[in-house]
């Protein structure tokens, strides 16, 4: 399953990648953007493959081409912070009442699990970091494996919108 899950965010990655080369996009410049913001991370987060430090970030969201796969672009304000290019896993329509990042929290991290964003009527999600699984695992002594979710703490980050 794992062989399965690598080989396609792989395929995903090559083909967001190729889009951007084929159109000269830039990670802040989407051709059709449909979400521009800003967000401030209290503390250190993982969003995808990518690990963000605290700090400030912006954020849009659109597609790279016309009638191409919708990504997130981030990048952080401070010199020398990180930015990136995050594939949407699933979209849908919210009901959220505040533009946010829905975060998972995991000790002292967080981990961004959605986007939610009325101010265009969805809600995004992402997929989880390599190795991460969310889940609580409890053996007895007999080896029986109990599998259940572990009790977490949901975070919200507001997202102030942003003109271009």
């Amino acid at each position: 399953m794992k062989a399965i899950r690598n080989l396609t965010i792989l395929v995903g990655l090559s083909v967001a990648l190729i889009a951007l080369a084929a159109t000269g996009a830039r990670a802040q410049n989407l051709a059709l953007t449909s979400f521009n913001g800003t967000f401030t991370l209290p503390v250190d987060a993982q969003w995808a493959e990518m690990a963000l430090p605290a700090g400030e970030y912006s954020l849009s969201y659109g597609q790279p081409f016309k009638g191409g796969i919708n990504v997130v672009t981030v990048a952080g304000k401070a010199e020398g912070s990180p930015r990136g290019m995050i594939l949407v896993k699933a979209r849908s329509q919210t009901s959220a009442s505040k533009n946010a990042l829905v975060c998972a929290r995991e000790g002292h991290n967080l981990i961004v699990r959605a986007l939610e964003l009325p101010a265009i009527g969805e809600s995004i999600e992402f997929a989880l970091p390599h190795g991460a699984d969310l889940v609580a695992e409890q053996r007895n002594d007999s080896t029986n494996t109990q599998l259940a979710q572990a009790p977490m703490l949901i975070q919200r980050i507001p997202v102030k919108p942003s003109e271009k």
